[in-house]
Order: structure tokens, then C-alpha cells, then sequence
């Protein structure tokens, strides 16, 4: 009985924080399937309700080409950025080279740095290679996940040596050791670079805003500007949050189906074994 009513109690006050999070995601499911007039209703408040919204969001011109980009930058931006970090992590964890630690702290350092300092040295050498308005342009400068290392570096720390030393008797090279024991080991982990990586890649607003230059290359988010006006005073609130419930769906689908791994990968980054 005890550890029922201690799970019970931790269960509600998950429940009190999560609180002031689900609130405002009530209020924008809500208010995407009412119509303008009522979309800034008080949440209880007796509407019509509709799915009109989504159908004209759906019917807006450009906005399934900004889901198309969204999901092509995002994907190719988690695929290449989740193998530079198993990578570099793995080098940083195992491998013996000069200045190994003193590098990896430079590398943490850059985390110190705001990414709207780097905009202007981006931009200029995205001109200079001619990758303004394309899918390289937006992705490239985006691929050095700092964090994705530190992660990747921290799990691969975790296993055991003996697991390679018992790998190098039986005759495997470094690149069996890595692809064919340390990866499937460090599943948990790449699910967690994975997630965080797709999730920021998704929702990247100012990037992809200054080196889109037309709108068959804009985002997502970037193409939700569209439903207010120029000056930003008169909002359609209903498009608005019709489209931005359509855009949360992928990462939904992302953490729903590698929750259990980035659970796991979380849970154990760090602690030794």
C-alpha cells in the first residue's frame, strides 16, 4: 500500500507541473476547431465547433510544400547529424589521441556561444558557396550538434572495456567494434539524440527564415507567418493554430514511438556501470 500511495502521489505532482504545460496545448487544439469569431474564447465557453480550419490550411497554397521541406530539413538534418555525434562521441570516449580532453572542452565551450553571434559568419559563407534559398543552406550549418556529442561521448563511457577486448580476440576491426557492438549498444542514446536533434530542427524558425528566400523553400514555422498580417496586429487565430496542431504531429510521432529508448538513453548518460 505504501508504494501505491507514493507512486500515486508522484503521479499527481507530475500532474501539477505538467499543468501549466498542457494548458495552453488545450487551448490551441481547442481553438483550431472554432471559428474566427470565437477563437479567443475563454476555454469553457460554448462554441461551434468545426474542422473547416483544417481544411483551409490544408487547401492554403505552399503550406503542404512547407511540410514537405519541414520533413526533408528535418530528417536529413537528425540522420547525419545523429552519425556525427555517435562518431565523434565514440572517438571522444575510447579512442587516445593528443589533446583529447582539452579539445572536448573546447568543444562544450562553444555552447557558451548565442547562435544569433554566428548568423552574420553563417550567412556570409552560405552566399559565398552559392546555397542561399536550398536545402544544403539550411541544413549544413545546423549539423554540429555540440549536445548530441557530449550525450553520445557520456554513453559510450558507460559500456565496459572488456567488451572490446573480448571484440579485438576474436578478430574484429575498429569499424566492426563500432558499427557492429558499440551502436546497437548505444541504441538508447541515438533515440535521444535522435528526438532532440528532430524536434530542434523542427521548429527552427530563424534559420530557415533568412536563407529561404521564396516561399516554395520556406518551413513550416517560417510558413506560419502567412495567417497574420504584415504588421502583425490582426491574427487569424483559427488558421493559426489549425496549422500549428498539424505541425506538431511528426514530433509526436517521433518521442510516442522511441519514448522507451530515450527514457533509457537519458536514465543512463553518465552513470558508470
Amino acid at each position: 500500500m505504501e508504494v501505491k500511495l507514493s507512486t500515486l502521489a508522484i503521479l499527481m505532482l507530475g500532474a501539477l507541473i505538467a499543468l501549466p504545460y498542457l494548458i495552453p496545448f488545450y487551448w490551441m487544439v481547442l481553438a483550431s476547431f472554432r471559428d474566427a469569431a470565437t477563437a479567443q474564447e475563454p476555454l469553457l465557453a460554448p462554441v461551434v465547433q468545426t474542422v473547416e480550419n483544417y481544411v483551409v490550411v490544408l487547401n492554403t497554397q505552399g503550406f503542404l510544400r512547407w511540410y514537405f521541406n519541414s520533413l526533408v530539413i528535418s530528417i536529413l538534418t537528425t540522420l547525419i547529424s545523429v552519425t556525427i555525434s555517435a562518431i565523434s562521441g565514440y572517438a571522444f570516449a575510447r579512442l587516445d589521441f593528443p589533446m583529447r580532453d582539452k579539445l572536448f572542452l573546447l568543444l562544450l565551450g562553444t555552447l557558451m556561444i548565442p547562435f544569433p553571434i554566428t548568423i552574420v559568419p553563417n550567412f556570409i559563407l552560405i552566399l559565398k558557396l552559392g546555397w542561399v534559398n536550398t536545402y544544403q543552406g539550411i541544413i549544413v550549418p545546423t549539423l554540429a550538434y555540440v549536445v548530441g556529442v557530449f550525450l553520445m561521448r557520456e554513453f559510450f563511457k558507460t559500456i565496459p572495456y572488456e567488451v572490446e577486448e573480448a571484440a579485438v580476440l576474436d578478430g574484429a576491426t575498429p569499424w566492426d567494434i563500432f558499427f557492429r557492438i558499440m551502436i546497437p549498444l548505444a541504441r538508447p542514446a541515438l533515440s535521444a539524440v535522435a528526438i532532440y536533434t528532430f524536434v530542434s530542427a523542427w521548429n527552427n524558425f530563424l534559420w530557415p527564415l533568412i536563407v529561404a528566400q521564396t516561399s516554395d523553400m520556406f518551413t513550416v514555422p517560417v510558413g506560419l507567418n502567412f495567417f497574420k498580417t504584415a504588421n502583425g496586429q490582426a491574427i487569424e487565430w483559427n488558421y493559426l493554430m489549425a496549422g500549428t496542431t498539424l505541425s506538431i504531429i511528426p514530433t509526436i510521432v517521433i518521442y510516442a514511438v522511441f519514448q522507451r529508448y530515450f527514457t533509457r538513453g537519458i536514465a543512463f548518460t553518465g552513470v558508470k556501470r
